[in-house]
């Protein structure tokens, strides 16, 4: 694959100051205490999930082939049932949504395309602070009113095999202007996951753990039926070598 740089621009990324933020929540699962108090210098997030048209300019520049085009076959929806599809790929539900979130993409597919483009995946907490959008402590990136589906994609059932994803500014942004910190898809993170992370997280930019079998996803998806994983403070873990179409990804730098 080229390793020449797309661009170091940063048109389409939010400047997210230097400062310190309450990472976590007292009332939220067990992974997601202690609450603890994060410096992070600053630095830049995309407004947006990567998106497929984003996404095709990479293949395209680079030639990359995805995990799941290699193998040949996802996990995905028949319109009947869910099923080991031969096929599917991120270029299954390309067609005609060019703004709508690239899914079906490992993390080591979202790495090659941060690289690419001059960036990288987030850490979770900058993640967490940005998504945030400025609040403190609250549940949401829009606060505490509760989800009712006119803030962001949830609570959706594949449409005749098709991903119910929406367009990446279908929904209002957060205060620090972020569309789809949470809801539409999952997004991968560059930290490992561990249950007791923040036990013994640095307070100063933490990076994670040095190693382990599952990377962080944050930020629920258009499938996720349960609001309580819409918090800013939820986390997910995921096995860098799965794929899925409720999963994508954002950059920063």
């Amino acid at each position: 694959m080229s390793t020449i740089l797309k661009s170091t621009s940063t048109v389409g990324m939010v400047l997210i100051p230097a400062g310190s933020f309450l990472m976590g929540d007292a009332h939220g699962g067990e992974f997601e205490r202690p609450v603890h108090e994060v410096w992070l210098d600053d630095y830049w997030i995309d407004e947006t999930p990567v998106t497929n048209a984003q996404f095709r300019d990479f293949v395209e520049a680079t030639g990359h082939v995805t995990l799941a085009e290699k193998v040949g076959s996802a996990w995905g929806h028949d319109g009947r049932d869910f099923a080991n599809i031969v096929g599917l790929s991120w270029r299954s539900y390309a067609e005609d949504r060019d703004d709508h979130p690239v899914v079906l993409v490992s993390f080591d597919d979202a790495s090659a395309f941060a690289a690419w483009a001059g960036k990288r995946l987030p850490t979770e907490a900058e993640w967490e602070k940005a998504t945030r959008g400025g609040l403190i402590g609250k549940l949401y990136p829009w606060g505490d009113d509760e989800v009712d589906g006119s803030q962001c994609n949830f609570a959706r059932r594949f449409e005749g095999g098709m991903v119910p994803t929406t367009p990446v500014r279908a929904f209002a942004p957060n205060g620090l202007g972020l569309y789809d910190s949470v809801g539409n898809v999952w997004q991968w993170c560059q930290d490992w996951f561990q249950e007791d992370t923040y036990a013994a997280s640095t307070s100063a930019n933490p990076t994670g753990p040095g190693e382990g079998t599952h990377k962080v996803r944050r930020g629920g998806s258009w499938n996720v039926i349960q609001p309580f994983r819409l918090r800013c403070a939820n986390r997910g873990a995921f096995a860098p070598e799965q794929v899925a179409a409720n999963v994508g990804f954002r950059c920063a730098k």
